[in-house]
């Protein structure tokens, strides 16, 4: 069971989304690039963290190769929480601006009895307003993929005119056993299956 506490609007519902209105606005051929800036944290290395346009622009996806957060039996203090600061630059035409609409994360958690986890997230176009926060949550007894969706119905962010932005994401994973020598449970966005990934959704508007 999970549940999910959005507490600023950057997003907007994946659903308010239609095919005619992305291709009618997005560009299209090699017009947009993304470029990986920066890749910090505990539970990410640069050379952890893969950075990915879809063929039709209308996303990107993060992939993880060792974000894993543990609790239990063999576990450390350190081990129960890890993180991942992120900043990329999404390059659109002069004519244009972008927005994410909405982010789905996916991965997989080993939770035992009386265990629980989170996945935190910041969003945050620099240069812009206050960031977007949001949790979700997971209880003892999932042991299986997760896929959570953040979105909200605030009004979009859109880059300028005329320049790429910078995008800072920032997530967390952490995990919470009720006692030291407990069986590990685990929560991991660590995959090397391209369908295991986050992917943020994008769409377009003209100047």
């Amino acid at each position: 069971m999970l549940g999910m506490r959005v507490i600023a609007a950057l997003l907007l519902s994946a659903s308010m989304m239609t095919p005619a209105r992305m291709s009618a606005a997005g560009p299209s051929d090699d017009q947009v690039t993304i470029e990986k800036l920066t890749v910090n944290g505990t539970g990410c290395r640069a050379d952890t963290v893969a950075v990915a346009l879809s063929p039709d622009k209308e996303a990107f996806t993060v992939m993880y190769s060792s974000y894993l957060a543990q609790a239990g039996t063999g576990a450390r203090n350190q081990d129960q929480r890890r993180t991942c600061s992120l900043t990329v630059r999404l390059n659109v035409p002069a004519t244009m601006q972008y927005a994410i609409t909405a982010v789905d994360y996916r991965g997989f958690a080993h939770l035992e009895a009386g265990a629980s986890a989170s996945l935190s997230a910041r969003y945050h176009f620099q240069g812009s307003g206050a960031p977007t926060y949001t949790v979700h949550s997971f209880a003892s007894g999932l042991d299986d993929m997760w896929q959570v969706t953040d979105s909200a119905s605030g009004g979009l962010v859109f880059s300028s005119c005329g320049q790429g932005r910078k995008v800072d994401i920032d997530t967390e994973l952490r995990v919470r056993a009720d006692r030291a020598d407990a069986p590990t449970s685990h929560i991991t966005m660590d995959s090397t299956d391209s369908e295991v990934a986050s992917t943020y959704h994008l769409t377009y508007r003209h100047c």
